[in-house]
């Protein structure tokens, strides 16, 4: 009871800990609430001024504990360093008299070498310099093809493939000469991304190629600009193998990523252009990638990004280096789509939380898509037409969310604008896959792996979309009378989608990249796999529209007292005056593209 009697009494703080969050006036009510907490209906919380303190001690000694631990590992990192510098003979007298390095001292290294030994994280053998495949022949003197094709190949590449991928420019020094003897791995990639497929040495080309990225990049951690260029032409126009799910591809793209930081390409201070073009490239490259393959991005948009944006917009060096600004913000958008969408996926926000967050992204999208527009008439074809169907790609997947039902639950308003969304869908991704069978026979060569991708996200989403809007109308109909009305808008959807036709529309114009290969090399072509892939679609669309048409919209009401309808009731209703529903899809268009 003395001791007791001796504490002082616990002080408080003025403002309880909500409050103080908030940085808010706290006004107290009662002794243990006050008036903004028991407003809001929180718990209100006054923290005791001994328990701050004693904290405060308790920080101060934890501050000290871990300064003397700074200056042991110091010390120990001084000592390696010393160690290390060392000649080889040295370091055998070393360990012969162990006892007495240990007892003396080392002199302590100046500031500048433990900087150097701090900077870096790791620890070992530096990556050799030199390839690995350095005393091999390049595959003009392996005699694959003549220095003839090698000039023409790396011309039309220049002329025809680079407005593609503007992140690819060679200098004008960089002729087919110069990369055999100087960058043989980036004149293999360009010869094997514009090499005909009816080449006969294209398989080897591509061999190569693996081989080069197995040996030099895998196996002996080769890092370089020429490596990292080789592999960004190589994924942009990506063919062989196609396997499912694209693990090589995959992995390719996170191999330039790599790359990327372990060249130091993210943090030097100064870059050249052509390391920009490589760090810009592989961000628009793993962006698309990974998001057209449904993967987190593994490459994020940051300060040092938004640097070469701002400088590569004032270069002079090539056109091409203006074109990349507009084309990397696009891209960056993409990733801004995803990031939104899948925070909308795990969280409770329900419709409203989709449709606010769509039409903010919608009105982003048009002040970019704008800004781009300004720009588009002095670019050339190639680069707009591929611009463009980067634009109605992002315009597609604003309207994707329409597909996922369980953020559709609520009805009457929210219906109307689901329904909304999904004809937005189905017109984007149709004028997207018209966009491309639109263009001329040559350009449909030079599609990047990333136009591939939107088509087929296109295609497939273009199905689901259609299928989901019917069976909204058919749901419908089933709550209300039954009438012609929901039928003929059914037919209207159908019709106007035009599905089998315009897919198969597409395969014709890509299977013109696939002349010359074998059935079995067409497996595993991108271009062949993805071919084959549609015709599936075209195949089962019609079944599964006929599908939903017969289960979920029946002529009669769909209640337990409709079984019971007869005859004359049903005519009544004008079901046998219905006309049938039509799918655009026949036979003998099926048969003639397989």
């Amino acid at each position: 009871m003395m001791i007791s009697s001796t504490i002082p009494p616990i002080a408080k703080r003025r403002a309880c800990v909500v409050c103080t969050a908030a940085k808010a006036k706290c006004t107290p009510q009662t002794a243990n609430l006050c008036q903004r907490c028991a407003r809001l209906g929180k718990a209100c919380t006054y923290l005791n001024m001994p328990q701050t303190k004693r904290r405060h001690k308790n920080g101060q000694k934890r501050i000290e504990e871990l300064e003397a631990k700074v200056h042991q590992l110091t010390s120990e990192l001084a000592r390696f360093t010393q160690m290390n510098n060392q000649t080889s003979s040295s370091v055998s007298k070393s360990v012969q008299s162990q006892n007495i390095a240990h007892s003396s001292e080392p002199d302590p290294p100046g500031d500048a070498d433990l900087l150097v030994v701090a900077e870096y994280s790791s620890h070992g053998v530096e990556p050799s310099t030199t390839s690995a495949l350095a005393h091999q022949a390049s595959i003009v003197d392996q005699g694959l093809i003549t220095r003839e094709e090698a000039k023409y190949l790396v011309d039309e590449f220049c002329t025809n493939f680079v407005p593609k991928f503007p992140f690819a420019v060679l200098s004008r020094n960089e002729t087919a000469a110069h990369l055999k003897d100087k960058a043989p791995f980036l004149l293999l990639c360009i010869v094997g991304v514009v090499m005909h497929t009816e080449h006969h040495a294209r398989k080897t080309i591509m061999e190569e190629i693996m081989k080069h990225i197995s040996v030099r990049v895998v196996t002996h951690s080769e890092r370089s600009l020429m490596l990292l260029r080789g592999l960004l032409i190589h994924c942009a126009w990506y063919r062989y193998p196609a396997l499912k799910n694209h693990p090589q591809l995959l992995l390719l793209v996170q191999l330039c990523v790599s790359m990327v930081y372990d060249l130091g390409l993210h943090k030097k201070c100064e870059l050249k252009d052509d390391e920009k073009r490589a760090l810009l490239g592989t961000y628009w490259l793993s962006v698309g990638i990974f998001s057209g393959l449904g993967r987190p991005a593994v490459m994020k948009h940051n300060s040092r990004i938004d640097s070469c944006i701002e400088q590569m917009s004032n270069s002079t060096e090539h056109a091409s280096d203006r074109w990349l600004v507009s084309i990397v913000q696009l891209q960056s958008f993409l990733a801004r789509i995803d990031e939104s969408y899948e925070a909308i996926k795990g969280s409770r926000g329900g419709t409203m939380l989709v449709i606010a967050t769509r039409n903010s992204l919608q009105r982003q999208l048009q002040s970019i898509t704008a800004s781009i527009e300004q720009v588009l008439a002095s670019w050339p074809t190639p680069t707009v037409n591929a611009t463009l169907s980067g634009i109605q790609f992002m315009e597609m997947r604003l309207e994707e969310l329409s597909l996922q039902n369980d953020l559709w639950l609520e009805r009457g308003l929210t219906s109307s604008i689901r329904m909304t969304m999904l004809v937005n869908l189905i017109q984007r991704s149709k004028d997207l896959i018209q966009g491309v069978n639109s263009l001329p026979h040559k350009e449909v060569t030079y599609i990047t792996v990333a136009t591939l991708s939107h088509l087929c996200f296109a295609v497939g989403t273009m199905a689901t979309a259609v299928l989901t809007l019917i069976k909204l109308i058919a749901g419908q109909a089933c709550e209300n009378p039954p009438s012609l009305s929901s039928r003929v808008e059914t037919q209207s959807i159908i019709d106007s989608a035009d599905y089998p036709n315009l897919v198969l529309r597409l395969v014709q114009v890509l299977e013109m990249r696939l002349n010359g290969i074998s059935d079995a090399d067409r497996e595993v072509d991108m271009v062949g796999s993805l071919c084959h892939g549609m015709r599936l679609l075209v195949r089962y669309f019609p079944y599964r529209v006929r599908m939903i048409i017969d289960l979920d919209m029946p002529f009669a009401p769909c209640g337990s007292d409709s079984v019971s309808n007869t005859a004359a009731e049903r005519k009544s209703l004008g079901e046998v005056a219905t006309p049938p529903l039509i799918v655009p899809f026949t036979n003998d268009g099926f048969d003639q593209c397989c």
